[in-house]
């Protein structure tokens, strides 16, 4: 069953009044999706899509560089910028004359997908405090 397919389930079952079943849960968190986001020569737009109720940070990393000469790049790193829960963050960026964005990355966490990050990066150090008999 796909997450799509089991969150309908859900819907549908406590629309009438039932109890949904263990195994139709969703598996998936609520993401932030920032698919709109695009570079257009110096521009770089960002837009990115917070679609739970709970707010989350997008780590912006650009690069902008002279075309006939990538070998000299300059590289922005802008972590932990907020965006609120259901809202659309939206960020322009200039690279500058002569400039274009050679390449970006955007990772965006909600506050679930933090908070169950940090609780799996726990259960890893107690397997291995426990494996090395901490």
């Amino acid at each position: 069953m796909t997450p799509r397919m089991s969150t309908a389930l859900v819907a549908g079952l406590l629309l009438a009044g039932m109890s949904a079943p263990a195994g139709a849960q969703p598996e998936t968190l609520a993401q932030i999706d920032c698919s709109a986001s695009h570079r257009n020569g110096p521009i770089l737009e960002v837009r990115c899509a917070n679609a739970d109720s709970q707010p989350g940070t997008v780590d912006l990393m650009y690069v902008c560089s002279t075309p006939l000469d990538f070998d000299r790049r300059i590289v922005f790193n802008e972590p932990g910028i907020p965006i609120g829960g259901g809202a659309t963050l939206r960020l322009t960026r200039d690279c500058g004359p002569d400039q274009v964005v050679f390449t970006y990355q955007l990772w965006a966490l909600t506050r679930g997908q933090l908070d169950d990050q940090a609780a799996r990066q726990d259960q890893i150090r107690a397997r291995r405090d426990r494996a090395a008999g901490r």
